[in-house]
Parts: structure tokens; C-alpha cells; sequence
């Protein structure tokens, strides 16, 4: 941080994910705000989330038609 001379950039992830947990755990837990970032010098900083990048082609145009998952497991047993 002592070498910016007009912009600086800090990035922040929201979330970590974590691999060894309980079954039934989330896999993620929330970043806490960096220790070096005081309450007194948040307002010198403009705040922004960016959206992941597969969000926009995740979303599907229409909703997809229900699937029968047991339909499709025992057309694979016979």
C-alpha cells in the first residue's frame, strides 16, 4: 500500500471455503474485514460486490421442466 500513487485497489473475498467439515457443515464461513482496516479509515474507501461471473449464465431463459431422478435410476437398472 505504500506505493500507490493515485489509485489502490483492495480485494476482499466474501466468503472462504473450507474442505475438511461435518457432513451436514455449509463449506464456507464469512471473511472477516482485515485487522489493518480500522472503523476511522472505512470512510476513505468506496465499497463494491462484484457478481460472480457465472451468475448471468447460470440463469436459465425459461424454468426447466421437472426431471423424475427414480424414473431415470430404474431405466438404468433394467
Amino acid at each position: 500500500m505504500t506505493r500507490a500513487r493515485e489509485h489502490l485497489h483492495l480485494l476482499q473475498p466474501l466468503r472462504f471455503y473450507f474442505t475438511h467439515q461435518h457432513r451436514h457443515g455449509r463449506g464456507h464461513v464469512m471473511a472477516p474485514r482485515s485487522r489493518f482496516l480500522p472503523d476511522e479509515v472505512l470512510g476513505l474507501f468506496t465499497r463494491r460486490a462484484a457478481a460472480p461471473n457465472w451468475a448471468a449464465d447460470a440463469m436459465p431463459s425459461r424454468p426447466a421442466a421437472p426431471v423424475d431422478i427414480g424414473a431415470r435410476l430404474r431405466d438404468m437398472r433394467s
